[in-house]
């Protein structure tokens, strides 16, 4: 009789301990799933999904300009997902400006809007290409960037630096917001495989098409 007892216990036990188990599972697995789901709410998490698509359309093009101009594909990158919000900027779907260049001598078709409090004349492009080109463009051209072409195409970190004292933005921070977009997205890499080195399509978890 006692041995029956002892039997039923430890069958009751067991079946306790599995369905504790499962319990447990059951929890782990819905903390999992909410973590998951409030992680890929969050804006930091939209923003890096909306950098690498905009950096799978645009890097090949950044690539030409270095190759043509020798600015490093990674500024090139990294300035437009800052000056259009990698491509959500109201100049960048009214007027395909990715890189806020206003009208200065400019004869083209313009764009206007309000800059820090002023109402501005910006460039407008037929395709997102022109832009790029004619970002280049506008630092090739200029004099007082002339210092950044002394530096080599895959200084990314001189070159951010060079940008911030220039003044091609009003941030302070603006040389360190450059470097830091291209060391988390590895934009660096896509200067390398312009310029012929260690190409990118071989390097882990740079982004590609």
């Amino acid at each position: 009789m006692c041995l029956k007892k002892a039997i039923s216990l430890n069958s009751d036990n067991n079946m306790t301990n599995n369905k504790t188990r499962k319990t447990i599972a059951v929890i782990y697995v819905i903390l999992t799933f909410i973590t998951f789901a409030v992680e890929a709410s969050t804006p930091e998490s939209k923003n890096r999904s909306v950098y690498r698509e905009y950096i799978r359309m645009y890097y090949q093009a950044a690539m030409q300009q270095q190759r043509k101009y020798k600015i490093p594909a990674s500024i090139t990158l990294a300035q437009a997902i800052l000056e259009s919000n990698a491509g959500q900027s109201y100049l960048a779907i009214a007027a395909n400006n990715h890189f806020g260049v206003k009208c200065n001598s400019w004869t083209g078709l313009c764009v206007y809007k309000n800059d820090a409090g002023q109402y501005c004349c910006f460039r407008k492009y037929l395709d997102v290409s022109d832009s790029y080109e004619d970002h280049s463009r506008f630092l090739k051209e200029r004099p007082f960037y002339e210092p950044l072409f002394k530096l080599s195409d895959t200084d990314y970190k001189g070159w951010a630096k060079g940008l911030g004292r220039c003044g091609y933005a009003n941030d302070p921070q603006y040389a360190s917001k450059l470097i830091r977009l291209i060391e988390d997205y590895r934009l660096y890499e896509y200067d390398r495989e312009a310029k012929g080195e260690s190409p990118a399509s071989t390097t882990k978890n740079t982004i590609r098409p």
